[in-house]
């Protein structure tokens, strides 16, 4: 008898914790506990980047050397003094961001969470997981298609000229050609998104499929930054179908056009 009793209290005592959770999330804060939780929050960001660049900086010759791969046989050079150690300290601080990513998604969601209500909060979780996957997707889908037409297609262009690349300026081309990718991914979510809220309507994308493919396109052209056509289309095709697939996935979720369309049946 005492043997079922003390599990069942250990089960009233869990829900009482969770109850004490919510409880606590759903207070109010006043500023000053605002700016002391948000203090708190950097200090942990920081020092947990700083940790995380410190432990990669042995490895930035490795990281350069991976981010060359996609220009296949080419020399980088140095043309300023310090600038090698520019590159190390980027390079650091790169690999630093992506070790200490989810320490720091989860210090974010921690501030954030008590600004939301309960239902926002349990959409929140897989919603940051979409984003990181659609943005990891779209890095490593430009690393290993995008970067080399691009890269290829560039050199190209210099034929019958003395090649000369700074290995400043190749490390900075390769970062933001991989973060407008990883961006570029991200139109599900922004679409999904759109959508809840009821600012577009799905079946509105549906009909005007045409314009929103030109609008990829625009896009598609604005995230290249070498601004050639081949790599722009290698750009855009994922994206059109990662909008047919945010469509799809629309579906499953009512907006406010849909509830108004079902009471306007209903009548």
């Amino acid at each position: 008898m005492n043997e079922e009793k003390i599990p069942q209290e250990a089960e009233d005592q869990e829900d009482n914790n969770d109850d004490s959770d919510e409880a606590t999330l759903d207070r109010p804060m006043t500023i000053i506990e605002h700016l002391e939780e948000l203090r708190r929050r950097l200090i942990i960001c920081i020092v947990v980047l700083a940790v995380s660049a410190m432990v990669a900086y042995p490895l930035h010759g490795y990281i350069l050397r991976l981010l060359m791969v996609p220009a296949g046989k080419i020399n980088l050079n140095v043309l300023e003094v310090t600038e090698a150690f520019k590159v190390s300290i980027l390079l650091s601080l790169f690999t630093g961001v992506v070790i200490s990513f989810p320490v720091l998604a989860y210090q974010i969601l921690k501030f954030v969470l008590p600004a939301l209500k309960r239902r926002e909060r349990r959409l929140l979780v897989p919603l940051v997981i979409l984003f990181f996957v659609l943005f990891l997707g779209g890095v490593v889908f430009s690393y290993f298609n995008l970067l080399p037409v691009a890269i290829g297609w560039l050199l190209n262009q210099g034929q019958g000229l003395e090649l000369t690349l700074s290995v400043s300026r190749y490390v900075s081309f390769v970062g933001w050609f991989l973060l407008a990718s990883g961006v570029a991914f991200e139109l599900p979510l922004v679409l999904l998104a759109l959508i809840k809220v009821g600012l577009v309507d799905r079946r509105a994308l549906r009909k005007q499929w045409q314009v929103a493919y030109m609008v990829i396109l625009l896009l598609a052209a604005i995230l290249t930054p070498d601004w050639s056509p081949i790599t722009m289309m290698v750009l855009a095709l994922p994206m059109i179908v990662l909008y047919e697939l945010a469509l799809l996935l629309a579906r499953f979720f009512r907006s406010p056009g849909d509830v108004k369309l079902k009471n306007d049946h209903s009548r």
